[in-house]
């Protein structure tokens, strides 16, 4: 244990003798003194302020309400949503990051309805197509006195070869006095993400993003972040998002089924691509429905026969550790079994559990086979639960036969998964001290 103190010190000590983080050279006469250069924290040495504050001006400073940047298709698709207080349809507002005063401005028409959750507005939603890689844009959105500032929006390269972050339950709200200090956090963590994946294709959030499903405050808390004006989310829907039409209210989707509908009719599971991935998120929140999943995951397995992956988001998980959720998660198990082995589901990722489990890799009959990471070609289905993203609420799991990993989280979590033609690499990290707390590789050479 002294060991395991003593040694930064003195690793840090001979840095400085070797001339790491070292001074530059004396300047010539005349010339001014350079500052010392500072080495970026080293993993797990990090604290909230590392990583620059991520801000952007608010949509509430203007007459629009509660933007939302989603996922599109593909690649060269992004869906846009807010709620204005006119009744006409508005606009979104395409240009290129130089082009500051919108004079070349490409418009994408939205459609628009009444919104059923905030009286005298009416939800916009737009699609922005034709979008190049690693190209760096600007939009706003809204119509004629109603128009929000502009936002940066910077995409990725379109390859095969990419990343994305994935979170687990923010739950703003658990408990509500609470939601302020949670609404830093995940403001801290989001700016974590922008910081260290300015890269990302997308940021996936597993489910419960509010506590209330009909707090417009929590929602706001949720949405109105400067990080996520310029960064893609696919939202999945949880337990505490059912009750009404604020979730389908809040977010456009692509590719959205009928299949897995819950409370709603906008609700239902839906899919897109990045790079040789198809990505399959799921609505489990009506038991009724779970059979659907399967038809729905065919058709769009069907649609994208070439995805090399196949990464399902669930809420739900059918292999979690906590023993209150056991008796849903194994009443779930036989309907993720039989889909997963038909048509070879590579990861499964899920929320609700407030604790982090990364299973084995979980065969048709329920079974599963031990892999050492890197793992070369495993047959079955490795599932992943993530903890909270807020520090909302954290919860200590049970031992379980299929868990690898099984652990308590006491501080918010962030989870890359790496992608690229033959590996899917998942790195989980302390959001606060960017410390590693599970690493695993699935590598796939097999065709």
């Amino acid at each position: 244990m002294k060991r395991r103190l003593i040694l930064p010190v003195i690793l840090l000590s001979l840095a400085v003798l070797s001339g790491c983080g070292k001074k530059t050279e004396a300047p010539e006469d005349g010339q001014t003194e350079v500052e010392e250069v500072k080495e970026p924290p080293a993993p797990g040495e990090e604290n909230w302020g590392t990583a620059p504050d991520f801000t952007a001006p608010m949509i509430t400073s203007t007459p629009v309400r509660s933007l939302s940047v989603n996922v599109g298709r593909t690649e060269e698709e992004v869906n846009l949503t807010w709620f204005s207080p006119a009744e006409e349809a508005g606009q979104v507002y395409w240009t290129t990051a130089e082009d500051t005063e919108f004079e070349k401005a490409v418009t994408f028409e939205a459609s628009v309805s009444a919104s059923e959750v905030t009286t005298g507005y009416y939800v916009n939603r737009a699609t922005v197509t034709g979008l190049l890689p690693e190209t760096e844009y600007l939009y706003r959105v809204g119509g004629g006195e109603a128009v929000s500032p502009a936002y940066p929006y910077t995409t990725p390269a379109f390859s095969d070869t990419f990343r994305f972050a994935a979170v687990g339950d923010a739950q703003l709200g658990k408990p509500v006095e609470e939601l302020n200090r949670q609404k830093s956090n995940w403001h801290r963590l989001l700016s974590k993400v922008m910081h260290h994946f300015p890269d990302a294709a997308f940021l996936v959030s597993l489910g419960d993003q509010v506590n209330d499903f009909d707090d417009g405050e929590e929602y706001s808390a949720f949405l109105d972040q400067g990080a996520l004006y310029s960064l893609a989310l696919a939202p999945v829907k949880g337990n505490h998002d059912v009750g009404g039409p604020q979730f389908s209210g809040h977010f456009t989707l692509p590719e959205q089924s009928e299949l897995g509908t819950c409370d709603d009719d906008g609700d239902g599971d839906y899919w897109f691509t990045r790079g040789n991935a198809l990505f399959l998120v799921l609505n489990t929140m009506d038991t009724a429905k779970w059979g659907e999943h399967k038809e729905f995951i065919a058709s769009a397995v069907e649609a994208n026969p070439d995805a090399k992956w196949r990464i399902v988001f669930s809420h739900f998980s059918p292999y979690n550790g906590y023993e209150s959720y056991l008796e849903n998660a194994q009443n779930l198990r036989p309907y993720f079994l039989e889909f997963t082995a038909e048509h070879d589901i590579d990861l499964v990722l899920c929320g609700h559990d407030h604790a982090y489990v990364r299973t084995h890799f979980i065969q048709e009959d329920g079974s599963f086979w031990e892999y050492e990471s890197p793992a070369e070609n495993p047959e079955g289905t490795m599932y992943v639960t993530l903890s909270s993203s807020s520090g909302s609420l954290y919860r200590r799991p049970t031992d379980q036969a299929e868990a690898a990993v099984s652990k308590k989280r006491d501080t918010p979590e962030v989870t890359e998964v790496q992608v690229s033609p033959d590996s899917l690499k998942i790195i989980t990290r302390n959001a606060e001290t960017w410390g590693l707390t599970d690493e695993y590789e699935i590598r796939k050479t097999e065709t």
